[in-house]
Parts: C-alpha cells; structure tokens; sequence
C-alpha cells in the first residue's frame, strides 16, 4: 500500500511491490499517476477511500506491506469486524542515523512484522531496548538496488530525460541530499542552501535532490532558498523523480547530512561530504567521507576528491547495512527466533 501524499516514499514501495509480483495500491490521483511514469511494471491500483475498503482487503489478501507505520489498533479492527488474521508487514523508508536523539524509531515497538535492510538496523533497535519488543521480522537486503539493475535500461533513459538533459553533458555532477528538519533538527539545507547558490562552481553540474518535506514543513523558507537555487547554471532542483539509483549512478561526488540517500550512494565507492551538525553525534556513514567546517566555503572539498582511503570504509558499512537478505523470501523467512542473530 501507498497511503502517502509524498513521492519519496514510492520509491521504496514500488520496487518491492515489483520484486515480489504483487499489487501496489495507491490511495491519491498524484502518486498513481507517478508510479505509472517512474514504475510502468508495477501493478497498479487505485483506491481513493482506502480507509473505507477494509473488508474488501480482507477478502483479498493475507497481507498488507507499508513504508509508513501501521497504528496498532488496525489489526484489532480486521480481527473482530472482519474474522481476517491480517499481517501488517512494516517496511523503512531508508537506512540513516537518525533516531537517536529523538525517539524517532520508538513506533517500530508497536508493529506486527518489520524488515529489514541487514544487521544494523536490528542493532540500532537494540541500542534503543526496542529489539525485544520485535515478534516478526525479515533481513531483505538492498532490493532498491536490485529493482534498479533489473530495469536498468529504461530508467537510465529516463533519468536522461528529466534530469541530465537539463544540465550540461560536458561537466561532472555532484549530488546534494539534504534530509528534512526532523526531530533531530538532522538537515543542513536551510543553513547551506544559500552558500552553495552563491558559491556554486561554474565547472560542475549539481542536482539537489530535496526531500518533500522540506517544502511541506517549513514553506516560507524553503521556497525562498528554491527561487535563488533555481537562478544557478547548471543547477537543477528536484523533489519529484522518487528513482534514487539512477541518479546516483551518474553522480561524481555525493553531498549530504543525515539523509539516507548516502547509504544508498556507499555502493558505487565514490568521494561523499558531509557537512557538519554540531548538536548531532557523528553517524557512521559519515566516516566514509570528509565532515565539512561551518567555517568553510561548501565547496571547499573539491581539491581533495581522492576517495581511496575512504573506499574500504564504505564497503563495510555498505556490508554491515544492507548485508544479504532477499525480499524475495520475504513471505517464507519472517522469523520468532531473534536468537538466531
């Protein structure tokens, strides 16, 4: 199921939905019409008054997968209204290393059957004393990639289409992806937003891929620092192409904060920045580049691009992330035995 109003989230339930042959449901006109530009080989669906059509989903299925968290009294609901012993399978949107300053993680407490990329996510749980409210739960490793490299062609073509024949084919690309003003206050795009406008290298093409609720949590700034962002050469802002990897399977060097599209970006063991969140402990993806200084232009970096000694760090925590799990298990191997791990 897809019940939100924002594009980022099709992009981690679509390829599933893909992967494992089943239905994608979609409850807006918007995202409906995306999905069929951005995932023509899904199958597709749209029910506008989901919430008024649980019995029909009881009737239909077994179980029901989303990227957002399921409330706890729903499997009640189809329990005593409709007789159906309903799995409500969570799905993350994006691994990341945010969480713990705020309890942003605390709801994975109240689900009936989570996945998982690989064994840090279950680790991070642990930290949090979440893990041993888990019941069931599913390793599926990095499907988003596979979803890529099997539709390989026809996305690269599109990426080509509404991304790259905007920007000039004779320079190099390096992605911003700034995360939104979470509870950790996690994004560094209002603080850098600005600078990296003014200061833009004339000899380098930059996408800034923003996550949608930057627009929607804090409008007034952030269509301010998008008005000057869009008057840059070579520049180009986007907050509705959900595909991530054939974006990054074009970018040079990787521009980010706390934003999950950096774990995706560890595969391709490219140059990947950070720039710096005083109030925020350090995550670990950020050992897999150079923090950038407030103190210092945002592009200061591009005289130290030699990735080599970042290149084994970013496999590891490449491997430790994502690891070798297979959502198309998914249905055989969620598991009760957390001893096992």
């Amino acid at each position: 199921l897809n019940t939100a109003p924002e594009s980022h989230l099709l992009d981690h339930i679509a390829p599933l939905a893909d992967l494992l042959n089943i239905p994608l449901i979609l409850s807006s006109e918007e995202m409906y019409s995306l999905a069929e530009t951005y995932y023509p080989e899904v199958q597709k669906e749209l029910m506008e008054d989901m919430e008024f059509q649980l019995k029909e989903l009881a009737g239909r299925f077994d179980a029901l997968v989303e990227c957002k968290y399921w409330l706890p009294h729903l499997k009640t609901i189809f329990k005593n209204l409709y007789r159906k012993e309903m799995d409500l399978i969570f799905c993350p949107h994006g691994q990341s290393d945010k969480g713990f300053a705020k309890p942003l993680l605390a709801p994975y407490a109240q689900q009936d059957i989570i996945l998982l990329y690989g064994e840090m996510q279950m680790h991070m749980l642990k930290t949090l004393n979440i893990w041993e409210t888990i019941d069931r739960f599913a390793f599926i490793g990095n499907y988003r990639l596979l979803y890529y490299q099997k539709h390989k062609k026809y996305l690269d073509q599109l990426v080509e289409e509404k991304i790259f024949s905007h920007l000039s084919p004779n320079l190099p690309t390096m992605l911003y992806a700034p995360t939104w003003k979470d509870a950790d206050q996690s994004t560094s795009f209002f603080h850098w937003g600005q600078k990296i406008a003014k200061e833009k290298p004339a000899d380098w093409n930059l996408i800034v891929k923003v996550h949608p609720l930057l627009e929607k949590r804090d409008p007034a700034s952030y269509y301010k620092l998008a008005y000057e962002l869009q008057n840059v050469a070579n520049l180009l802002l986007i907050s509705d192409f959900p595909p991530v990897y054939p974006l990054l399977a074009r970018t040079d060097v990787y521009l980010g904060d706390y934003s999950s599209v950096g774990y995706d970006f560890l595969y391709f063991e490219r140059p990947m920045f950070f720039f710096s969140h005083p109030h925020l402990p350090t995550g670990a993806l950020q050992s897999c580049g150079k923090i950038l200084s407030q103190d210092h232009s945002p592009f200061s970096f591009l005289a130290q691009l030699d990735n080599k000694k970042y290149i084994e760090k970013q496999k590891k925590l490449y491997n430790y992330a994502f690891g070798s799990g297979n959502c198309k298990t998914l249905f055989s191997t969620c598991r009760k035995d957390k001893n096992l791990f």
